[in-house]
Order: C-alpha cells, then sequence, then structure tokens
C-alpha cells in the first residue's frame, strides 16, 4: 500500500511565452488523459480521470517585497497503485478570460 506523500516537487522560473507553453502543454496531455512530469528516475506518471476537483486562490504574499500568488490545486482520488477513480460530474464556478 502506497503511503500519503509528496511525489514530485519542483521550482523554476519561466518567461511569459515558456509559462504559456508549459501550460498548453499540460492542457494537451490533460486532454489525451495521461500525463508525465519530471525527468529520470524521479518522474511521476498519471492516468487521468475525466473529472476532477479544483480549486483556484489569489493573494497576496510576501512580508519584504509583496508578491501575487495564484494557486491552481487539480484533485482527484485514486486506487493505492494511482488509478484514477471517477467520480459523478460536478461542475461548477469559476471562469478563466
Amino acid at each position: 500500500m502506497r503511503k500519503n506523500g509528496k511525489l514530485l516537487k519542483s521550482k523554476a522560473k519561466f518567461t511569459r511565452d515558456e509559462l504559456a507553453d508549459l501550460l498548453e502543454g499540460l492542457a494537451g496531455r490533460i486532454r489525451d488523459g495521461q500525463l508525465t512530469l519530471g525527468e529520470g528516475a524521479g518522474q511521476v506518471e498519471m492516468d487521468l480521470p475525466r473529472t476532477f476537483t479544483v480549486k483556484m486562490e489569489v493573494a497576496d504574499t510576501g512580508k519584504r517585497v509583496l508578491e501575487r500568488e495564484l494557486e491552481l490545486e487539480i484533485e482527484w482520488p485514486v486506487e493505492a497503485d494511482g488509478t484514477p477513480l471517477e467520480r459523478p460530474d460536478s461542475r461548477s464556478g469559476f471562469t478563466v478570460a
């Protein structure tokens, strides 16, 4: 049985165009239903469900320098082996414009 915990953690700087490319690549992988993050021994491969729970938060943070933070959290239930569990479709709330 798999324990809870971080499977991958990463931080990097991107230009606006690089970030857009990353998000477009992520969107394509989500549409395909399979996603691989990272490289080599540390990579995480995931099969994705048809529906997700998504949380979005925008906040101003920082003590010395004020920073704006956009956090997008995507969740879905999985079996112990990582196989996604499907939930009933539940659409709600926010848009991106």
